[in-house]
């Protein structure tokens, strides 16, 4: 539900399993009070906002939330998806390996897929059981009802019906092509909102591509992985940003009218040096140790943030409660200084 005059937002990076950091961070500011009118959220940042946009207050939201995370944590969320595996591996190697013979792989591939002996979802990995754990925690209609949330997408271009290849929309994205942001509270049709927050995490290769309200969206992270622009459209002035890796860079200059807090990560969250190993690692561990790890440093480096900044305002508040005492007693000495003056001399 759009807020009328929204002026403290939360917005919440995209980074895969690092998600579980902004579960720490949001721990601390609940405990702070902290009350966001409005979110936004990019990839994995958006199945968070969505969890708090859809339950009030924030203490009950990140409850809910750390009891996803949990169950995450439980179940194997990522399957590897054989065919598509497979398909990658008859394209690149096959030529290579067993010239002349890549053809006849691709056949047995799609054998396989037409007799369904093997799912084709034109991804490397299947997500089925996060999105059953979204469908089941978030509610539409209590969504719809909730707390104003923003969430990116990246559109993919359909030509008479036919996608281009993502490694051509990969381009696209990379030379500044168009990014969606959209208020999942307006949309009517429940299957929607959750496919939108299922797209703004599809990974280009990694995850498939969703469809929802008529256009083929991929992951929003990849033209906008700080999505502040709805919130400083709508009037925000004061915004916490939940960051998912130290060195992320963003042009914070585009918004000179918002006052930011950013929380970052005091830490190195990458798992290993190893090349794309480590980062698949990190991006894709869901373990409950891993998890553990990352919602402590987010806690611990959201109180590390926001500490100094209340101390501040604490120091502000009673300099000022100091100087309103000031005035009131001097107005009252000129009251009475007045009325001395104003009172009729003795006889």
């Amino acid at each position: 539900m759009k807020s009328a005059n929204p002026q403290f937002g939360l917005v919440l990076t995209g980074g895969g399993a690092l998600g579980a950091y902004q579960v720490g961070a949001l721990q601390y500011l609940a405990e702070i009070d902290f009350a966001p009118h409005i979110i936004a959220g990019s990839s994995i940042g958006a199945l968070n906002s969505a969890m708090l946009a859809t339950y009030r207050p924030l203490s009950h939201a990140i409850q809910r939330l750390d009891e996803l995370w949990a169950k995450l944590s439980e179940v194997r969320p990522l399957r590897f998806n054989a065919l598509t595996g497979s398909r990658y591996a008859a394209r690149f190697f096959a030529p290579v390996l067993a010239p002349g013979l890549d053809a006849f792989y691709e056949l047995c591939l799609d054998f396989m897929s037409s007799w369904e002996i093997l799912p084709d979802s034109g991804s490397l990995l299947d997500i089925t059981p996060i999105e059953q754990h979204i469908r089941l925690l978030i509610n539409p209609d209590e969504l719809r009802k909730g707390t104003e949330l923003w969430i990116t997408a990246f559109p993919c271009v359909n030509f008479f019906g036919i996608e281009l290849d993502t490694s051509i929309e990969m381009i696209r994205a990379r030379m500044g092509g168009e990014t969606h942001w959209l208020c999942v509270n307006d949309f009517p049709n429940d299957e929607d909102i959750w496919t939108l927050l299922l797209a703004s995490s599809a990974l280009p290769w990694i995850f498939p591509r969703r469809k929802a309200a008529g256009v083929t969206y991929m992951d929003g992270g990849l033209t906008d992985n700080v999505p502040l622009k709805p919130l400083a459209e709508r009037g925000c002035k004061y915004v916490i940003v939940i960051h998912l890796q130290n060195g992320s860079l963003w042009d914070r200059d585009k918004f000179p009218d918002q006052t930011i807090i950013e929380i970052r990560p005091q830490q190195r969250m990458k798992k290993s040096d190893k090349p794309i190993l480590g980062m698949v690692e990190t991006l894709f561990d869901f373990s409950a140790e891993r998890i553990m790890t990352l919602k402590e440093r987010g806690y611990e480096d959201a109180r590390s943030c926001m500490e100094p900044i209340l101390e501040t305002l604490k120091i502000v508040n009673s300099q000022n409660k100091g100087i309103n005492s000031l005035i009131n007693s001097t107005n009252s000495l000129l009251s009475s200084t007045q009325q001395l003056l104003d009172d009729e001399p003795l006889v």
